[in-house]
């Protein structure tokens, strides 16, 4: 019985996808007197991925009815979704959630190897220096991607701040820190200070990916401008797979 009740779950969510998409979102997207409060274009790709979304989770039924472990299909499904919504509408406030809670079901389950807590923290300390580096040509002059690194007043490319170059080397020291906090708790350096580092590390980190509800983070509300674009793309999920390596590390050192 839940063999068949997991097939017509297959078929089902096969079904929704593909029907839904001929003859529900595409004629939907093209109709010019669809009214939403959010920009068309960002509510457009939002509405297409929520509803493929809606498949993954019936073919994730249909894996715990075949009797695949309940964390390890919940957190595979959570991941899906953060990666699906991260790469139709990067701005939104629910990726890095899912994308968390996809890690944090995976790792409970016993289905997040070591080595990808080992890839994940190594990641994070090889963007951290590639970040450092540019913040050290930064504070010596350099005008490489300015535009685009500093938050701009709506519908202008004035930035809000002008750091200047003691600034800028500041968070060049913080991001040495992080680095040499992650790489420590990797090597499993004794210390009791190493682990609150690393939370205090991670605390920070998280706060930035959510943002301070106007110029940066998933939850900042001035989106027409260049920087915005990028922090959505680039800078909001750089700081998050940072933070991503130093949970990875706490994991590590556990």
């Amino acid at each position: 019985m839940s063999i068949a009740a997991a097939i017509l779950l297959a078929l089902i969510a096969m079904l929704h996808s593909a029907l839904g998409e001929l003859v529900i979102i595409r004629p939907l997207l093209a109709s010019p007197r669809w009214r939403t409060r959010l920009a068309r274009p960002w509510a457009d790709r939002l509405l297409r991925a929520v509803w493929h979304v809606t498949s993954f989770a019936w073919l994730a039924l249909a894996a715990i009815l075949l009797g695949r472990p309940v964390p390890v299909v919940a957190g595979l499904l959570c991941l899906v979704t953060g990666v699906v919504i991260f790469a139709a509408v990067p701005g939104h406030l629910s990726w890095p959630v899912f994308t968390a809670a996809g890690l944090l079901t995976l790792r409970e389950g016993g289905a997040l190897p070591e080595a990808v807590l080992w890839a994940g923290a190594g990641a994070a300390v090889v963007v951290a220096l590639v970040a450092a580096g540019f913040h050290v040509a930064w504070a010596a002059g350099a005008a490489l991607g300015t535009g685009r690194v500093l938050p701009q007043r709506a519908g202008t490319r004035e930035p809000v701040v002008h750091p200047g170059a003691l600034a800028t080397l500041a968070v060049v020291a913080a991001l040495l820190v992080h680095v040499a906090v992650v790489v420590a708790l990797m090597l499993g350096a004794d210390g009791a200070w190493w682990r609150p580092l690393g939370v205090a590390a991670l605390v920070v980190l998280l706060a930035r990916v959510v943002g301070d509800g106007r110029y940066v983070g998933v939850s900042k509300r001035v989106r027409n401008t260049r920087f915005a674009r990028a922090d959505d793309r680039w800078w909001t999920p750089g700081v998050g797979l940072l933070a991503a390596g130093a949970a990875a590390s706490l994991a590590l050192a556990a």
